[in-house]
């Protein structure tokens, strides 16, 4: 959960709300009232009005036969409204499609949300992970190949806050959690282009990634392709991959009107 904000404008008790419903996103199962309360950090009594008052605006509900409760349909159209009115995503999506098609491999679209990535889409050809992914799943940025994308398109002091606030946990024994060898990474993939991912999150995976910008040439997003490591080389994601995955994300940057001509006049 992020920090509670000092500012006399934030509203906290609004903030536990959205938090509440985060943690049931991210359970992934019907959650009890002494799980959000451990969550948040707040009394059991707290989380029971939270709850309520989310069950009354229709967002959450009871589990039938049982004390837990879980989203609630209601939420859907949250997320609908925000694909609805995202220029990203309906710019982007026919591209993945196609790529994905013509590869036969699973590309995704993401975006820096704190110091995580948020999926905002995914298609995908089989499953590669051992974990589920889908769109609105959330990973760490520092490990991963979109995330690294985007922390190489920040400011250092935006980066060093970022790593501050990330558990930099090893997820398998090629995760790179150091935050000086993490900084220079990201100078190797704002020279290259692209970021590659050889198993750090998760060592039957591998993946790459290249950036997407929007038309004054900010990066707004990243591609990836992911695919199983036991079928490609750390060479193959370099040298057969990424020029894949940056011709990908390229097209969809000159779709959102990005003219690199313009960056090097």
């Amino acid at each position: 959960m992020r920090k509670m904000s000092e500012s006399r404008y934030f509203i906290q008790s609004l903030a536990k709300g959205l938090n509440v419903l985060a943690v049931m996103a991210r359970a992934g199962a019907p959650v009890g009232l002494s799980q959000v309360a451990e969550t948040l950090g707040v009394p059991v009594s707290t989380a029971h009005r939270l709850l309520y008052t989310l069950e009354h605006e229709g967002y959450v509900e009871r589990v039938s036969g049982t004390k837990a409760f879980r989203l609630a349909p209601e939420v859907l159209g949250l997320g609908f409204a925000f694909f609805q009115t995202s220029d990203l995503w309906q710019v982007a999506h026919p591209y993945l499609v196609k790529a994905s098609q013509t590869h036969g491999e699973t590309f995704n679209l993401a975006v820096l949300d704190g110091a995580e990535i948020l999926y905002i889409d995914r298609v995908k050809t089989r499953r590669i992970l051992s974990i589920n992914l889908e769109i609105g799943s959330k990973l760490p940025a520092f490990c991963t190949s979109m995330g690294r994308v985007l922390l190489a398109a920040r400011a250092p002091e935006e980066v060093e806050r970022i790593l501050r606030e990330s558990d930099l946990s090893r997820y398998t024994p090629r995760t790179t959690a150091d935050p000086e060898q993490i900084f220079r990474i990201l100078d190797q993939v704002r020279t290259q282009g692209f970021a590659v991912n050889d198993g750090e999150l998760a060592v039957e995976l591998r993946s790459v990634a290249a950036p997407v910008r929007d038309r004054a040439g900010a990066v707004v997003a990243a591609v990836n392709l992911a695919v199983h490591a036991a079928e490609y080389t750390s060479e193959d994601m370099r040298k057969r991959l990424a020029p894949v995955v940056m011709g990908v994300a390229s097209d969809i940057s000159r779709a959102l009107g990005h003219q690199p001509e313009q960056e090097r006049a």
